[in-house]
């Protein structure tokens, strides 16, 4: 029996629409499962829980759907995970970086920033430490680093302030400008060493293969009259 090619065409049509729905169908059961997981739940509820993410992008944060194809920012491998998830609250939108590794069966939220839509050039980290801040006037602060955005200026919570005439001072929530900070106490668990390779290599993005380029002709004259200067010269 002879089908004509309208017919074929009509064919091929509606199986390409049932692969496509198929693969992401499939692909919405993957993100939904990841989402089941422990270390995406212990990272959303961080990111939620955060005073800072919750100032820049308001309440309720939600989380969106991310990219399986991003396998350099979306892969876990049952050790170790890292996501860039989808954002979005009423004030802002953005990415939502995390890292996490599993110890003895239990994950642990290694590193968390947010990037921001409204301003791409600096991350909010997520990731709170005991800090202590030395200032330019010769007084300091120390309290729990909420965010450090990328002009280093920092926000802290539960913080003290110390004037130069050693008083001290509470505050729920402190701000602090780069330009007033003139030394930084980095806490004693973490290794500054590990934490810059780390970094660097997060950051890290693949330099594309150079290809030989052959020399012109004006190219190697000119070469050769430099070497022959040069030889001239000794």
């Amino acid at each position: 029996m002879t089908i004509s090619t309208r017919t074929l065409v009509q064919v091929a049509a509606w199986g390409g629409l049932v692969v496509a729905g198929t693969g992401f169908y499939l692909q919405q059961r993957v993100v939904d499962r990841v989402r089941s997981y422990d270390y995406y739940k212990h990272a959303l509820k961080k990111l939620r829980a955060h005073s800072g993410a919750v100032q820049y992008l308001g309440e309720p944060i939600k989380d969106r759907r991310f990219k399986l194809s991003d396998s350099e920012n979306n892969f876990s491998d049952g050790k170790t995970a890292r996501f860039s998830i989808p954002v979005s609250g009423p004030k802002d939108r953005g990415t939502y970086y995390f890292w996490a590794e599993r110890n003895n069966e239990e994950w642990k939220i290694t590193r968390a920033e947010l990037e921001l839509k409204s301003n791409k050039d600096a991350r909010l980290a997520m990731q709170g430490k005991n800090t202590t801040v030395d200032l330019l006037n010769d007084s300091c602060i120390c309290g729990l680093v909420v965010s450090v955005d990328g002009y280093m200026n920092m926000t802290f919570e539960n913080a003290v302030y110390c004037d130069p005439q050693g008083n001290e001072y509470y505050f729920e929530n402190i701000f602090l400008q780069s330009r007033n900070i003139r030394y930084v106490h980095v806490p004693e668990d973490i290794s500054i060493l590990s934490a810059i390779k780390k970094e660097i290599g997060g950051n890290k993005k693949r330099i594309p293969d150079k290809k030989a380029v052959n020399s012109s002709r004006k190219v190697k004259k000119a070469l050769k009259q430099h070497m022959d200067t040069v030889a001239s010269l000794e």
